[in-house]
This record gives C-alpha cells, structure tokens and sequence, in this order.
C-alpha cells in the first residue's frame, strides 16, 4: 500500500489517493502493467488514517452497502408494504430475521451438499435447491415422491 496526494484535472485543491495491489490468484499478467497484481486506489480527504485502515473503513463501507443491496432486492426492502412507520419497521426486522434464517439454512446445506454454497443470494438458491421437477407415484399402496434430478438430496436427511 502506499498513498500520494494528487490535484485531478488541474484544480486547486488536492486529494489523497491511497493505492493497494493484490497478486491475483491466476497468475494472469496484465497486458499494460506486465504484471499479475490488481491494483485498486480509494480517493479521500482524510489525512489522518493511516493506509492500512483506510483500505479497512472502505472494505466495511462495501459490506454495508452490499447487505443493502440484498436486503432491497433479495428481502423486499425496495417497497415498503404498508403506509405506516410503526407496520413497516415491524416489517424490516422481520425481513432482517428472515435473512439471518436464510443464512443459517444455506450454511447447514452447503455442508452437506456439494452443489450450493453459502454465499449463494435467494433466487440462486431457489433456482439451485428449491425447484426441482418431481412427480407424486402410487407405489405399493403408499404415495412416494419422485424427484427428476441427479442431485444427491437424500444427503441433507443423513
């Protein structure tokens, strides 16, 4: 990491550019650079943190706005329901509980089968685990679930 102070596009007044690279992990060089490093600046007027957390307060700035990003798109958040803030806030934290039930069922499924993982978002996982083509058979007078896929889910009742 290092940082430098730049004036973009000429103007007066100065900024500090802090500039991180990260090996990437192919090993791909890079047709401008000759290198395998990804290289990646964070533009911003504090001069009072070091480079390192600065790099950190940005990483962590980009984990909150993805879990917004899932939660508006994944939990409904983008509309709210109701009319009143009493009735949607009710409705937010449940959103939010469902999410953390969401995460733990993923992580207890990509244990035990090999094709979900547990960063998957809802409709991955809905398309990957959840719909399946299966069909209800008579079979020896008892009704017996027949699933049109190769996948092993017979693993998750182990």
């Amino acid at each position: 990491m290092a940082s430098i102070e730049y004036a973009p596009f000429g103007w007066d007044k100065t900024y500090r550019y802090v500039i991180s690279r990260e090996k990437k992990a192919d090993g791909q060089g890079d047709l401008f650079t000759g290198d395998s490093f990804t290289y990646r600046a964070i533009m911003t007027n504090n001069y009072e943190m070091i480079d390192k957390v600065v790099v950190e307060f940005y990483n962590d700035r980009g984990d909150s706005e993805r879990l917004f990003d899932e939660m508006n798109n994944d939990f409904l958040w983008k509309k709210m329901p109701f009319s009143f803030l009493h009735e949607n806030t009710v409705f937010l934290v449940m959103m939010a509980i469902c999410r953390n039930l969401f995460h733990f069922l993923t992580e207890f499924v990509s244990k035990k089968l090999d094709f979900i993982r547990p960063n998957f978002r809802l409709k991955k996982f809905i398309f990957r685990f959840m719909v399946v083509p299966s069909k209800w058979v008579k079979q020896g007078r008892q009704c017996v679930l027949k699933l049109f896929t190769s996948k092993n889910y017979h693993l998750l009742l182990e």
